[in-house]
């Protein structure tokens, strides 16, 4: 028997809404009877809570008592991955959610396995989190310095915890384009960093496109 569940869908270009819509159908045909969609429209740089679609969703999911929600795509939660993972841990606490893009987090026939699934992942990329924010506050010892204190040259895009944290969600399926909006970095810089992993660096087929695999 379907279970009944939400769509919430967050768009960038003219024709996603369509095409994420009859994703979303697809995915949803033998396990969830969809009763409503919300969608906002590039609203990527505004916080979910303050956006009109996304808190249209939760009124009406907190009204009508319905437990489960779809959405297209983690990484299209939010721009920011800090802000993105804890609206996915307010999210879980309360509801059991699904994504049709490249869902790596599995559990999709057991609720209370697919919310222990996204506890555990959010958990997992929040001790990246505070690796990285230690790692910020500790001065490197090969950065060379200036007669002022502060270090001589470019710094890095991402330091070693964000590299770990961005190698890992590669190997479970993200795209570099998803990876690139999640850590704000270039494709180039993406690739240097996966130089030493050919096997998630993906073949180019074009300037601007990916291959199927990603």
């Amino acid at each position: 028997m379907k279970r009944d569940a939400v769509a919430y869908l967050n768009t960038r270009k003219k024709g996603d809404f369509a095409a994420q819509k009859s994703e979303v159908e697809n995915y949803c045909k033998y396990r969830f009877q969809i009763v409503n969609i919300f969608h906002d429209h590039r609203a990527n740089a505004t916080p979910p809570e303050k956006r009109k679609g996304f808190a249209e969703m939760l009124e009406y999911c907190a009204a009508k008592n319905c437990p489960e929600i779809v959405i297209y795509s983690l990484a299209d939660l939010a721009r920011d991955m800090d802000v993105g993972l804890a609206t996915l841990n307010a999210l879980n606490d309360r509801y059991t959610v699904y994504c049709v893009h490249n869902d790596f987090l599995g559990s999709r026939d057991d609720p209370e396995q697919r919310r222990e699934a996204v506890a555990n992942f959010v958990a997992y990329m929040g001790q990246y989190r505070e690796n990285t924010h230690k790692t910020a506050l500790l001065p490197s010892k090969k950065t060379e310095k200036g007669g002022d204190g502060r270090p001589i040259g470019r710094p890095k895009a991402l330091n070693e915890g964000q590299v770990e944290a961005l190698i890992t969600i590669r190997q479970a399926g993200t795209s570099i384009s998803q990876i690139c909006r999640m850590f704000d970095v270039s494709r180039s810089t993406v690739s240097k960093i996966l130089a030493d992993y050919p096997e998630l660096k993906g073949e180019w087929k074009g300037a601007r496109q990916e291959s199927p695999e990603e």
